[in-house]
């Protein structure tokens, strides 16, 4: 068993072309004679030590990756366990709310009942002593005066017959009768002051009404009722907070899973296979076909084809800043992961960025400055003794520098719009 220098993963030689894990080539040199040159090797030990770089860089940001998995997951159970929380809460307030409201209603309703049962019996017991009194009064003065009347009335019979015998004694009764008239008058004072008696009712009737003011304590216990209805309201508005920081808590949760599952995406697209076709419909077969054929000079005509069919400015034959800012995220993943992966990550434009990077070049996209734009032409051979590199001159070869291809011959602008281009990864290297 052999292991992978890259990622060292076990394999049975002569076996396998390429690496489950890492996809590194592993088909063995062709026999050489007089061996293989000491340059070529150490050429291909610096190759690979850039491809075990860049495979653990990668690893370790799986790995990063799923620790935040992890601690998502972590506060997803907490915030888990506080909506559980907020729920136990929620069914503990409705059951105290149902038994106060309960108790509530009995204890009014017991005492709405003992208040009119009260008033009740104290307003039949005033009505009958009124009644009683009335009555007993009305009867000592009507026999009073029904005595009175008919003693009156014998004696009078009695003058009338003893004046019977002569006129003198008609005359007497006469005066007799004048004087029973006053007795008339008294009868109609008596019946004034019975009249004054009805008086006695109205104050009896003053009375019924004061009775009937104490009713405005059923009114107040209403008005208690009525408070404890607004406990209930404030109970609801209690169950609205719950749900409203509950919908808070989820939504917050929420973009927080969103927010990770993007770097989950970003660091994946970094490691994993690239795909070949796009959302919007554009083969990348025939670039990923040259770049793993090693032919770097069609490659790079085929990426500049691609590019100009994407931003649909095949007719013009060059890409200005609009076209950068507006080309499509996916498809700059796709043609840049297409080179990274089949360079071993010595070419490609998320390699150029991170060389800017180390020139002093700013993502801001406009040029950097002199200093900073040349060195980074130096850096990737784009210039030679102070002269820029036409592209016929450029080296189409897997020796080339690191980040000289793929090439770009249109304004420096639009390049350095293009590296700060926040969809392109960087690598250290």
């Amino acid at each position: 068993m052999a292991k992978c220098p890259v990622c060292e993963t076990e394999y049975t030689p002569n076996e396998v072309e390429t690496c489950s894990v890492c996809g590194y080539d592993l088909t063995p040199y062709p026999p050489v004679i007089g061996g293989i040159p000491s340059g070529f090797l150490e050429k291909e030990k610096k190759r690979i030590a850039a491809a075990k770089r860049v495979w653990q860089l990668s690893q370790s940001q799986v790995k990063s990756a799923q620790l935040m998995v992890s601690h998502l997951q972590s506060q997803l159970d907490e915030m888990t366990r506080k909506i559980d929380g907020f729920t136990t809460t929620q069914s503990r307030l409705e059951s105290q709310n149902e038994a106060i409201a309960s108790q509530s209603l009995s204890r009014l309703e017991s005492q709405v009942e003992a208040i009119a049962s009260q008033s009740l019996s104290r307003l039949e017991s005033q009505n009958e002593a009124i009644a009683s009194q009335s009555l007993s009064r009305l009867e000592s003065q009507v026999e009073a005066i029904a005595s009175q009347s008919l003693s009156r009335l014998e004696s009078q019979n009695e003058a009338i017959a003893s004046q019977s015998q002569s006129l003198s004694r008609l005359e007497s009764q006469n005066e007799a009768i004048a004087s029973q008239s006053q007795s008339l008058s008294r009868l109609e004072s008596q019946v004034e002051a019975i009249a004054s008696q009805s008086q006695s009712l109205s104050r009896l009737e003053s009375q019924v009404e004061a009775i009937a003011s104490q009713s405005q304590s059923l009114s107040w216990l209403e008005s208690q009722i009525e408070a404890t209805a607004s406990q209930s309201q404030s109970l609801s508005w209690l169950e609205s907070r719950v749900k409203a920081i509950t919908s808070q808590s989820l939504s917050r949760l929420e973009s927080q899973i969103e927010a990770i599952a993007s770097q989950l995406q970003s660091i994946t697209e970094a490691v994993a296979d690239t795909t070949i076709v796009s959302s919007s419909g554009f083969l990348y077969t025939e670039l990923d076909r040259l770049l793993k054929s090693g032919n770097w000079k069609a490659a790079d005509k085929e990426t500049a084809k691609m590019m100009l069919a994407v931003a649909q400015k095949t007719s013009r034959r060059y890409l200005d800043d609009d076209d950068i800012k507006n080309f499509p995220g996916e498809d700059l993943r796709i043609i840049d992961g297409l080179w990274v992966k089949h360079s071993r990550g010595r070419f490609g434009f998320s390699v150029q960025k991170q060389i800017y990077i180390n020139c002093g070049g700013k993502l801001v996209g406009h040029y950097p400055g002199d200093t900073a734009w040349c060195q980074f032409c130096d850096e990737v051979a784009w210039r030679y003794n102070g002269d820029y590199v036409v592209w016929s001159d450029c080296t189409f070869s897997a020796t080339a520098p690191r980040g000289h291809l793929p090439s770009y011959t249109g304004h420096y602008s639009t390049f350095t719009s293009l590296l700060s281009r926040t969809d392109l990864l960087t690598f250290n290297i």
